[in-house]
C-alpha cells in the first residue's frame, strides 16, 4: 500500500504558528494517519511551536526537521525549506504532499491512496490561463536559465498557463532521486535566493524536460491559480470549476464537495481583513497588457533548446 507524508514549512511571522496549530489540530480531529512534518529555521523556533502543540493537543509529540544552518542563509525561505524537505524524506515515503500552514483537513481520507490518484490522473498539473502566473514563471525560469527552452515554453503555452495551488502538490518519491541529480546542473543558490522559484515550477521543469510531462489545460482566466481566487466567482461557477478540474482541495469553504479533503489559504478570502480582492479585474487587464509587451520585446531573442 502506498504511503504519503505531509510536509509543511513554518515561519515565525504574523499568525503562522496559530494557523499551523489549527492544521495540526485538524489532523487529529479527522484521524489522519499520515505523518505531518514541520520544517523550522532553527531550534528556538521549533521549541516554541512544540510547546504550543503540547499545551493544546494533549501532549502530542511533534514531527519536525530543522533547516541546516548553511541553507538558512538563503532568502527564499519557502522554496528552500520545501526543497530541503523533499530531499530529506524522499527515501521514507512513496509520496510527499507539500502544504502551507494556512491549510486544514476537513475529513478523514487515505493520503497515500489519494496521492497516487492525483499523480496518476495528473490533476496536480491542472492549469488555467493566468496573467500573473506568467511573470512568476518568467522570473523562475530565467533564474534557472530555462526561460527560452522551446520544450518548456510549448508545454506551458509560453507561460500563460498556471497550475500553482490548483491541486494538492504531490511528489512521487520515485521521481525525486532523478530530480535532485538533475538539479545539480543549476545554480542552486540562485534558485534558493529567488522568491519566484516556487518548488513546484522547478519540479515541473524536470518532469517536462526529462519525462515529457505536460499540464492539463483549462480555459478559465484568473490572476493566479484559479483555485486560489475562487471567491471572485459565484458559488455555482466555483463548484463547476472544481468539478471540471477534478481537484481535491479548495480555498472556498462554500465550494466544498464530496471530493474535497482539505481547505487552503485560510488566511485570505473576501472576508479576511487586509487581503481582499479589490480591483482584481482591473489588475488582471494590467498584467495581460504587460505580459504581451514583454513577449513583443523578447521576440527578437534567439529561442533555443537548452
Amino acid at each position: 500500500m502506498d504511503n504519503a507524508v505531509f510536509v509543511c514549512p513554518l515561519y515565525d511571522m504574523k499568525n503562522h504558528f496559530e494557523l499551523a496549530l489549527n492544521l495540526y489540530k485538524s489532523k487529529l480531529e479527522h484521524g489522519i494517519n499520515s505523518d505531518l512534518i514541520f520544517i523550522f529555521s532553527n531550534e528556538e523556533q521549533k521549541n516554541r511551536f512544540e510547546l504550543l502543540v503540547s499545551e493544546n493537543c494533549d501532549g502530542e509529540k511533534l514531527k519536525y526537521a530543522i533547516l541546516p544552518a548553511e541553507m538558512d542563509q538563503y532568502t527564499a525561505k519557502a522554496v528552500t525549506k520545501k526543497i530541503y524537505g523533499l530531499e530529506k524524506y524522499m527515501n521514507d515515503y512513496d509520496y510527499i504532499i507539500l502544504v502551507d500552514c494556512e491549510a486544514c483537513f476537513i475529513k478523514n481520507f487515505d493520503a497515500g491512496e489519494l496521492a497516487k490518484k492525483i499523480w496518476d490522473s495528473r490533476s496536480m498539473l491542472a492549469a488555467n490561463l493566468s496573467p500573473d502566473g506568467f511573470f512568476i514563471m518568467r522570473n523562475c525560469y530565467k533564474a534557472m536559465g530555462l526561460y527560452y527552452n522551446k520544450k518548456l515554453r510549448k508545454a506551458l503555452g509560453t507561460y500563460k498557463y498556471n497550475f500553482w495551488f490548483n491541486e494538492l502538490q504531490v511528489y512521487k518519491c520515485e521521481y525525486l532521486h532523478g530530480f535532485f541529480t538533475w538539479l545539480e546542473k543549476f545554480d542552486k543558490a540562485k534558485i534558493f535566493n529567488t522568491w519566484d522559484c516556487f518548488e513546484y515550477y522547478v519540479f515541473f521543469a524536470y518532469l517536462c524536460l526529462e519525462h515529457d510531462f505536460g499540464i492539463r489545460k483549462y480555459p478559465y482566466l484568473c490572476m493566479g491559480g484559479i483555485n486560489e481566487y475562487l471567491d471572485i466567482f459565484n458559488i455555482k461557477k466555483q463548484r463547476k470549476i472544481l468539478k471540471k478540474m477534478n481537484v481535491h482541495w479548495t480555498s472556498s469553504m462554500e465550494a466544498v464537495s464530496d471530493d474535497t479533503v482539505m481547505l487552503f489559504h485560510l488566511d485570505r478570502s473576501k472576508q479576511t481583513g487586509g487581503y481582499g480582492y479589490n480591483h482584481i479585474w482591473r489588475n488582471m487587464m494590467r498584467f495581460i497588457i504587460k505580459r504581451y509587451l514583454c513577449l513583443i520585446k523578447e521576440l527578437p531573442q534567439n529561442i533555443r533548446n537548452q
